[in-house]
């Protein structure tokens, strides 16, 4: 069977024209989806990923492919970088590349993003041979060992809050070749002859505040950013000269640390994948057994993928919302000394389904009037909504900044002050109005 890859790679110099698809496939795409869409780069955690992928295992001369990359966001800006080295075996044939990305995003809503990525690097091909019967063949009689060709991808990604993404890449801007006689001689533009075409459903669902019990007292505490349990991806490759392919993938986080996967590939068959999360670290494992000339033809084909996450969270840059506290008409010098309706503890709210309640934006509370007037004041000079209440309960004076009866509105001023402002001290504090006579 080893001729067989020797007789391929012989095709593959002599006909370099029907040579329509060298872009080798990821099982693992679902963890790092940087390596197929350049526009994947802008991340909010910078991201080191190792991929090693054996198809055909126990064949000799079977494909090998071994790829790093790095990507992260530029933190407070729309900017993100990448980087990918990539080395690939088949037969007689060793291709290396080398690309750097820059990726940029631009608000088309307040919640959805679209993003541009660019790649750009360089290609070396090495045929060993040492391997070759007849070194004087025409087809590598002017082979140039180890030389260098220009490498290139684009691609687009609408990234939206709903946790829908669509997603195109042209994978090779330049038409590959593997025998060249001197570098930079394969400059041929040829961006469609390969498209990747890819749509995801992946959702962050945001911490929440729980009431948890620990040492015999409770307390309320935030829990983490996760995804969803169900993640699902639907890719499409297409190749100008045939060998398109259609596969659909579903993902199931059983646990934060823990997911199971299949795929299906259109042609080729299903595969089977699993992974863990511990901490900043990742490791995800696929099998295809089916994907095979024939059956019993080898052991199947496995890929491993390693993560490392390092550092913290990067913020991207957003176009400042509207703030339901700016001022709209002049500002009253009124104040409120004494509020006269319940109010609930901020850290012990109890659920009353027959009272009705206000959502208060508090910036601060003071113990003193005149701090609270004064600071007040401060705010209306800065063009907030400012008021005070006072809360006999704990005898303090609260500096609000809104008032409404949409919670959802509450919590998303609460979070618009803290990304957009330096009001990072902003809580929402809810007031139970109850009727008179009651």
């Amino acid at each position: 069977m080893r001729y067989f890859f020797y007789f391929t790679i012989g095709i593959l110099l002599c006909e370099r024209p029907a040579f329509g698809q060298n872009y080798p496939v990821y099982n693992s795409f679902y963890v790092n989806p940087y390596i197929y869409n350049p526009a994947e780069a802008a991340t909010e955690f910078t991201y080191v990923y190792i991929t090693h992928r054996r198809q055909w295992l126990g064949i000799e001369g079977a494909p090998v492919l071994t790829t790093a990359t790095f990507n992260t966001l530029l933190h407070d800006t729309r900017a993100g970088i990448g980087g990918r080295l990539t080395q690939y075996k088949r037969g007689l044939l060793t291709t290396t590349d080398i690309t750097g990305t820059y990726a940029y995003g631009i608000p088309v809503t307040q919640k959805n993003w679209l993003f541009f990525g660019l790649s750009g690097g360089l290609i070396s091909n090495t045929i060993d041979l040492t391997k070759i019967s007849d070194p004087d063949d025409p087809v590598i009689a002017d082979y140039l060992a180890n030389n260098l060709q220009p490498v290139a991808n684009f691609g687009m990604l609408l990234r939206m809050q709903s946790g829908l993404n669509f997603g195109v890449s042209l994978p090779q801007l330049f038409s590959p070749g593997f025998n060249g006689e001197s570098h930079f001689s394969n400059t041929a533009v040829s961006p469609f002859d390969n498209i990747f075409i890819t749509a995801y459903y992946r959702r962050k669902i945001e911490g929440k505040i729980v009431s948890r019990k620990k040492g015999g007292m409770r307390s309320r505490v935030r829990t983490k950013e996760r995804i969803a349990p169900l993640e699902f991806y639907v890719n499409y490759k297409y190749a100008a000269l045939g060998n398109s392919q259609l596969e659909v993938l579903g993902k199931f986080n059983l646990t934060e640390s823990f997911w199971l996967g299949a795929s299906y590939r259109v042609g080729y068959g299903l595969t089977g994948n699993f992974g863990i999360n511990v901490q900043r670290f990742t490791f995800g494992y696929s099998y295809e057994p089916n994907s095979q000339p024939e059956d019993g033809f080898s052991q199947g084909t496995h890929e491993v993928i390693l993560g490392l996450r390092l550092g913290d969270q990067k913020r991207f840059k957003r176009t400042a919302p509207t703030l339901r506290s700016q001022l709209k008409t002049p500002p009253t010098q009124t104040h409120t000394a004494r509020f006269q309706e319940n109010v609930e503890d901020p850290d012990n709210i109890a659920h009353q389904s027959t009272s009705k309640k206000k959502y208060y934006v508090v910036i601060r509370a003071f113990a003193d009037f005149t701090q609270a007037d004064n600071f007040k004041k401060r705010l209306i000079e800065q063009e907030y909504n400012a008021n005070i209440f006072y809360y006999e309960k704990d005898r303090k004076y609260y500096v609000h900044v809104l008032e409404t009866e949409k919670q959802g509105d509450a919590n998303e001023e609460v979070k618009n002050l803290k990304n957009y402002t330096k009001l990072r001290e902003a809580r929402v504090l809810t007031v139970i109005l109850t009727e008179k006579g009651k």
